[in-house]
């Protein structure tokens, strides 16, 4: 018993452990000594071409992107964020009922930060949002209140201030107008007041027939900014349009394919002779038709009313409506609307391709061989017997005047002799500025030196206003200019400039909508509008919605917020239509109504904001005492200025703020805070200033008890102090 365990204790204590070698085959496999010796340099004396030999090319640029993105990786980009204004109150709401509720309303906005996630609202978070949407109405009127004193002391500035690019494009487009309206008659009476809607009317607006359309992918084609994850800013280089004296009007007449070089006054006269041909006896703009449905800003409206026969040989009337036009230099916000509406048009659109481009040089060559395809008309500028035939006025006292009328083509002259005669006089071409080489005359053309080469094409369509109140029917036909494109569906472009970013979003006012709702209408719902909301001091993109023709119509003017949260105090039951296209089609309706039977001549349809919803008709001519009975304002001189300003406009829009309304923007869901809301953080509200420590003064010295004087034998002999 002994004897074994003494072997076992020996065989397992004694044993020789098994051999471990100093290095394993895995260990030479990861050393850094052999796998430098199995690494496989290049010989530089291979040539390049071998395919067996082939070095890869490192793609350094790759690679630091990779790494620049894996820095960013977590942070998210918030359009125009900035440091919040100390709050003056915390909210009445918690922080919890803060992000319940914009949970609901980001499921209401997809379209605002889809790429910053928050989860979706549940049963409990819907029952939240209806408990507090009537403390949450009441705290949005204390905030847009707080918002209004606030506007007068701090976001003033931003709205006098314009960027130098803004002014560059306004000023541009201002020149350009004021060289189109010169062969309209410089002097306007008033003769009546007519008004720009219907009480209780019914008209409705009917298509009738397609006369010239536009292919929609033939236009150029826009990014669509869904979702903005880096600074993307509309002030961008851009090559305004200057006045051309060759092209005074950037229009193409229908049936044509170049550009035309009559005035504005003659493009009226022919815009009526097809209008009498189609058997309407209206044509108008796009953009008129918008300006009279705008009740809410000035405009101002040439009106021609042509002499036209028609197939039948009847001789009718045609009303013309153009563009407006401006005299002198608006106020700031109307001035940055303007040219943010040039600038977002040129900042969205993609870089053109090679056969877009091929097509716009063939469209410039088209444009400078125009007047050497004119000869099958007779009016060829080159013929020397046709510029001899000058139509003498008595006007040409100068030789350089002579040479410059010489220079004329014969149709522009016999038109010209038209247009005196019918405009009741003041309106001739020799009013036009000349262009500063007289090498060239006035075949001098700045077309192809601008960005707009050629303008945008127009399509043209008969519609039908049918008035069922009063029983009235007005043919009409309207031409639209079509700019963009998103896919395959046409674009209308509307900026919204933001000049209280930091507290909250501008609602559109509802004239506005109305104007965007027609714009919509006269495509036949074949657009999308597109509210593009742009800083105004920065020029950043904050967001977009885009917006079909049956949400517009429906949709309520702060539509981002539900119907159940808008207070009633921000849109009066007045501004709140029923039916928005019933509204765009009384105002029409009442204005055609107006104008009808309207001698032939050229005039002005003039409104003011404070107006209301009527419209002044001057009529062009001297005048006696036409206007009279209104007062000052009866007559009307058409000065172009666009240095002149009138002190008391800018200062009337600077002391309005405008009306913000609670819509979604990126940065309340970045910060979890409910739009037109009081924070519910208490770090975010202004803290008191502290009081001073009060200190304890003497009291001055006319109220300190004075001291009796004593006489010498009163006062106390002194004692002398005895040590005891």
């Amino acid at each position: 018993m002994g004897t074994k365990f003494t072997t076992n204790y020996h065989e397992t204590k004694c044993s020789t452990p098994a051999d471990v070698y100093f290095l394993t085959e895995k260990d030479l496999d990861n050393c850094v000594t052999e796998r430098i010796l199995r690494n496989r340099y290049y010989d530089p004396l291979i040539s390049s071409d071998s395919d067996e030999e082939e070095r890869e090319n490192i793609d350094w640029d790759k690679i630091f992107e990779k790494k620049k993105d894996n820095e960013k990786q977590g942070r998210v980009y918030v359009p125009a964020l900035h440091s919040l204004p100390p709050y003056p109150k915390i909210s009445a709401l918690t922080s919890q009922q803060h992000y319940q509720c914009l949970k609901v309303l980001c499921q209401e906005n997809p379209h605002i930060m889809p790429s910053f996630f928050i989860h979706r609202p549940t049963k409990l978070d819907l029952k939240v949002f209806e408990q507090v949407k009537e403390t949450y109405a009441n705290e949005q009127k204390e905030y847009i209140d707080w918002v209004k004193g606030l506007w007068a002391t701090n976001h003033c500035i931003r709205a006098l201030r314009p960027k130098p690019s803004v002014e560059m494009v306004y000023e541009a487009e201002f020149k350009v107008t004021a060289n189109m309206m010169q062969s309209f008659p410089k002097t306007y009476h008033l003769v009546g007041q007519i008004p720009l809607e219907i009480a209780n009317g019914n008209c409705e607006i009917i298509h009738l027939k397609d006369l010239q359309t536009v292919n929609i992918s033939e236009l150029p084609e826009i990014r669509y900014p869904d979702d903005i994850k880096s600074k993307f800013s509309i002030f961008k280089p851009y090559n305004v349009p200057e006045p051309c004296y060759k092209h005074p009007c950037r229009f193409v007449l229908p049936g044509e394919k170049s550009m035309t070089t009559l005035p504005l006054a003659e493009i009226h006269r022919e815009l009526a002779q097809y209008a009498g041909e189609h058997g309407a006896q209206f044509v108008a703009a796009e953009g008129a038709l918008r300006s009279l449905v705008r009740t809410d800003r000035r405009w101002a409206l040439p009106l021609t009313v042509c002499s036209t026969i028609g197939v039948d040989g009847d001789e009718s009337n045609v009303i013309v409506l153009g563009n407006e036009f401006s005299l002198n230099r608006e106020p700031a916000c109307v001035r940055t609307y303007k040219a943010f509406k040039h600038l977002l048009e040129n900042a969205l659109k993609q870089p053109s391709t090679g056969a877009l481009s091929s097509r716009e040089q063939d469209a410039q060559g088209s444009l400078e061989t125009s007047f050497e395809d004119e000869s099958e008309d007779g009016s060829t500028a080159d013929s020397e017997d046709e510029q001899r035939l000058v139509i003498d006025t008595g006007d040409m006292d100068t030789d350089k005047e002579r040479d410059e009328n010489e220079l004329a083509s014969p149709k522009r002259s016999r038109r010209s002799e038209g247009a005196d005669s019918g405009g009741g006089g003041g309106g001739g071409g020799g009013d036009q500025p000349q262009p500063a080489n007289d090498e060239l005359g006035v075949y001098s053309c700045t077309c192809d030196e601008s960005s707009s080469a050629r303008p945008p094409p127009c399509s043209f369509r008969k519609w039908q206003i049918n008035n069922k109140t009063h029983k009235e029917v007005h043919n009409i036909v309207v031409h639209c200019e079509h700019r963009v494109r998103h896919g395959s569906q046409e674009v209308v472009l509307e900026p919204i400039p933001e000049y209280q970013i930091d507290v909250g979003a501008s609602l559109q006012a509802a004239p506005t909508r109305a104007a965007l709702l027609l714009a919509l209408l006269l495509r036949r719902d074949a657009a999308a509008l597109l509210n593009v909301r742009v800083e105004g001091p920065t020029g950043d993109v904050v967001c977009a919605e885009q917006l079909s023709t049956e949400q517009l119509s429906t949709q309520q003017p702060s539509s981002q917020q539900p119907s159940s949260q808008q207070p009633s105090s921000q849109q009066p039951s007045s501004q709140q239509p029923t039916c928005p296209r019933r509204d765009v089609g009384n105002t029409l309706g009442c204005v055609l109504s107006q104008l009808t039977g309207l001698l032939p001549g050229h005039y002005v349809l003039k409104h003011e904001p404070e107006h209301g919803r009527n419209a002044l008709l001057l009529a062009a001519g001297a005048g006696g005492g036409g206007g009279g009975a209104l007062g000052r304002g009866a007559r009307l001189e058409l000065q172009f200025d666009c240095a002149q300003l009138a002190e008391q406009d800018e200062a009337g829009v600077a002391r309005t703020p405008p009306t913000l309304a609670p819509i979604l923007l990126p940065y309340h869901k970045y910060r979890k805070i409910l739009p037109c809301a009081f924070t519910p953080f208490q770090n975010q509200v202004a803290r008191e200033p502290r009081k001073p420590v009060a200190r304890q003064k003497t009291p001055p010295q006319a109220i300190q008890w004075p001291k009796k004087k004593r006489n010498r034998s009163q006062r106390k002999k002194k004692t002398p102090k005895t040590d005891y």
